[in-house]
């Protein structure tokens, strides 16, 4: 059931997005009760999407005052779109004709400080329930975008990320540095990478580069969903499908005129 408010109904998202909207320079900081006021939804709703957000680095809390005010994933959002609109504006009606194809959930993903940022987003009749949210940050080492933004880094980034560690997600999430050079000589050998369960259980992705002018790497293309339908069987022609978008948006961005 969807919270409602002077008999319109909105549904989770939209009361995220409500909830986001609610601060501003004179209220920056709030309260669980003064959201669910202005909001018009139950504590707990409030409660759950504090939570959620919270996580995503939407939302933050003062440790001093016990109230939430806007994360620091905002100012990167904020950023990011600023400084890649043209590639936003570029790559939509490729991803929504290639979400039409497949059916499945289509992500635009840049890369930031080691992890995979999510531009943009355009849902599937399949999309899946636990998908990154547009903004969201994943780690590079066990998703096919971050293996496919690894392989075209310069070997002194990948040696600094990796001297950090490889964090298991999953029991199949590669941890071996050794292991990991290997698979992305692999995915500069063959121009795409697929991950199957190795950031969360039961999801697998295929994702492709789009590169500048200058054929470097700027961002990537991919096809999440269910390692039912991300299988074997479906992945040559998702793999076709995904280089086929990720290279009719790298053609479509470098024939862009600068401003």
């Amino acid at each position: 059931m969807r919270p409602h408010q002077g008999g319109k109904r909105f549904s989770s998202v939209q009361n995220a997005v409500r909830l986001l909207n609610a601060f501003s320079p004179e209220e920056a900081e709030l309260g669980i009760s003064e959201l669910s006021e202005k909001l018009g939804i139950a504590k707990s709703t409030v409660h759950r999407l504090v939570t959620t957000l919270s996580g995503e680095g939407f939302i933050a809390k003062d440790p001093n005052t016990n109230l939430y005010r806007l994360g620091i994933s905002i100012l990167a959002i904020s950023n990011i779109v600023t400084s890649t609109m043209p590639l936003h504006q570029t790559a939509l009606p490729v991803i929504r004709q290639l979400g039409k194809k497949t059916k499945e959930s289509i992500h635009i993903g840049i890369f930031r400080d080691g992890e995979v940022i999510f531009l943009n987003r355009i849902d599937g009749i399949n999309t899946h329930a636990s998908l990154s949210m547009i903004g969201s940050r994943v780690p590079a080492h066990c998703t096919s975008s971050g293996q496919v933004f690894l392989a075209y880094q310069p070997k002194e980034t990948v040696n600094l990320l990796f001297s950090k560690g490889l964090k298991a997600y999953t029991r199949k999430t590669i941890t071996d540095v050794k292991q990991m050079h290997a698979l992305l000589d692999k995915v500069r050998e063959q121009g795409f990478s697929v991950s199957v369960e190795e950031l969360h259980e039961g999801i697998a992705s295929v994702a492709a580069p789009i590169r500048n002018s200058r054929g470097q790497v700027i961002a990537t293309v991919s096809i999440p969903g269910p390692v039912q339908r991300i299988s074997k069987d479906a992945l040559p022609l998702l793999t076709k499908l995904v280089l086929q978008a990720a290279k009719e948006i790298s053609l479509r961005f470098q024939q862009l005129k600068p401003p």
